[in-house]
């Protein structure tokens, strides 16, 4: 992948232990944008479509030997971390998006902002809910996990670390007691806007027992706060590659540790006569069991300890290793590689392509064969081709942005009814001289 010097400036940095971010002078200057940040979306989007779309053909009948092989190795990379890298690049984003604000001081008007972008995702998270298809749909806890993380944008990273630790230790035993007593495994899927008629079920599964619950949500948002701060600080100060390889190492380091303990864990718990196959199902938002030993399990989808750990490393690993092949005074060169940039650009936009292209693909299915299609996983519900299919989408949407030099639809609907929400910059920011 070829790269060249960019001219543009460097990006404003955000001090990772204040919440002011830029210094005024910094912010006169047209920021360059992180291609590395855009490449990460897409490995995000890219892994959540492998999941979609792959993962299935482990529960098809009869599937054949190579089929279960991709349905197995695509579980082992994509489920969970590719949901748990979105969301910690949407505390990136953040951070990115309110710096101008923070620097000028307009503090109030960086928070609403925030709030109603994290809306305006809800909203269309909401509508999509209404797609017949297989994909749980995590917009609307992750547009409400902006919501609620944008006024925390104004807190000191350590305090922001704090919070997440928290959650983190307490949320995935939390989630499965309340579940426990409750008799449910799972609350809530998709939203829609008839589910506001049940405001008390719809709050309990957006908190707690829904399939992304916020409990164990928001520790990935924050964590992207702080990686980003830490991140623009690090360009500020020309130490890039040094963060790079130190961000690499604890995020691999810590990877390999939890996913090493869970397996330690799991060897443990089968010695005890604990059934194998409690021990392999992917969660639903919480762990089965509010046992303390399953925190140890990173079983992906559980919000357990180890979970959360696991794939927080992970992204944090993903997002290193990318900032130091592809570094912020460098951009992307090349027709394809510019294609694939203006892609993970646009993830929004790619998101919900494809989720409606899912459910096209639900009702041919219903249509042609029965309600039974589904478990046969024809070629255009699961498998390599259907997913070699959205993966052209995927580069046509990139192909086609960067023909235009634009930003993706939903991704400048956003910004342009967050930037009005906002209003004007207040504040008196300083021309650099």
């Amino acid at each position: 992948m070829h790269t060249t010097a960019s001219p543009r400036p460097r990006p404003a940095p955000v001090s990772h232990d204040t919440v002011a971010g830029p210094s005024p002078s910094d912010v006169a200057t047209r920021p360059a944008r992180l291609e590395a940040l855009d490449l990460a979306r897409l490995v995000a989007i890219v892994g959540m479509m492998t999941a979609h779309l792959l993962v299935p053909l482990g529960a098809a009948p009869g599937g054949s030997a190579w089929q279960n092989a991709a349905a197995r190795i695509a579980s082992v990379l994509t489920e969970g971390t590719s949901a748990a890298l979105f969301a910690v690049i949407g505390g990136c984003s953040l951070v990115l998006a309110s710096r101008k604000r923070l620097a000028a001081g307009d503090r109030a008007g960086a928070v609403r902002s925030g709030i109603v972008r994290g809306a305006v995702v809800l909203a269309i998270g909401l509508l999509l809910g209404f797609v017949p298809t297989w994909v749980v749909v995590v917009l609307v806890p992750f547009g409400l996990g902006m919501m609620i993380t944008a006024p925390l944008l104004l807190c000191s990273s350590r305090v922001l670390a704090a919070i997440a630790l928290v959650l983190t230790a307490v949320g995935g035993w939390l989630n499965a007691t309340v579940r426990l007593d409750l008799g449910i495994v799972q609350e809530i899927g998709n939203v829609t806007p008839l589910d506001v008629l049940e405001p008390v079920t719809l709050l309990r599964g957006l908190a707690l027992t829904g399939m992304y619950p916020l409990i164990t949500w928001l520790p990935y948002l924050l964590l992207g706060v702080v990686l980003m701060r830490s991140l623009l600080g690090a360009i500020e100060a020309g130490r890039v590659r040094r963060w790079s390889l130190t961000a690499l190492g604890i995020g691999a380091g810590t990877a390999v540790l939890a996913y090493g303990t869970s397996a330690a864990v799991k060897s443990w718990a089968l010695a005890q006569g604990e059934d194998r196959m409690l021990l392999d199902l992917h969660g639903f938002g919480s762990p089965l069991r509010p046992d303390l030993w399953m925190q140890a399990l990173a079983t992906p989808h559980t919000g357990t300890i180890a979970d959360i750990v696991a794939t927080a490393g992970v992204s944090v690993a993903v997002i290193a290793l990318l900032a130091l092949v592809i570094a912020p005074t460098r951009h992307l060169a090349g027709a394809l590689p510019r294609a694939l940039r203006a892609a993970g650009a646009a993830p929004l936009t790619i998101y919900t392509i494809h989720v409606l292209l899912t459910g096209i693909s639900m009702i041919a299915a219903l249509v042609l064969a029965g309600p039974g299609a589904f478990e046969s996983a024809p070629w255009f519900i699961a498998g390599v081709w259907i997913l070699l299919a959205h993966l052209a989408v995927v580069v046509l949407v990139g192909l086609v942005l960067k023909a235009r030099g634009s930003r993706g639809p939903l991704e400048a609907l956003v910004s342009r009814i967050a930037g009005r929400a906002g209003g004007k910059v207040r504040g008196n920011v300083q021309k650099q001289s």
